[in-house]
């Protein structure tokens, strides 16, 4: 029962870990899109979550980038506006099927070696006193 309880633990550790691996957000610089050049990494149709000075939390696709900010689909942000901007990393995550079915042989592998964690049985000495099976 007790390993039951830590695979339920390793599973939602593997769990949170993937997710949050997956929706891996990079800081972009405010400062450097007010003076006028382009945020770097901030194309039309990224996914980006903007904190405002306002204490707003925005999380849209851009749509437009111009000099003054970006735009989404409900509503357009000043760079002036904005006291934080990430945006999600392109590319290393995107469309990869190998690392989620890496994982899931791996964890495949796990469950296997703790359900027959059990039957082990070791014998340092040459008559082994456990009946052989």
């Amino acid at each position: 029962m007790r390993s039951f309880a830590f695979t339920g633990r390793y599973l939602l550790a593997l769990l949170v870990f993937n997710l949050a691996a997956c929706s891996s957000m990079q800081a972009v610089s405010v400062e450097s899109a007010m003076h006028g050049s382009r945020p770097p990494g901030v194309d039309i149709g990224s996914l980006v979550i903007v904190k405002t000075l306002d204490k707003r939390l925005l999380k849209f696709r851009v749509t437009e980038i111009s000099n003054e900010g970006l735009s989404g689909s409900q509503e357009f942000v000043r760079y002036a506006d904005m006291d934080s901007l990430k945006v999600r990393r392109q590319g290393r995550h995107d469309g990869n099927g190998l690392g989620f079915v890496l994982g899931l042989l791996g964890f495949a592998a796990l469950i296997a070696l703790i359900a027959n964690a059990d039957s082990v049985a070791v014998c340092s000495s040459p008559p082994c006193t456990q009946p052989q099976p």
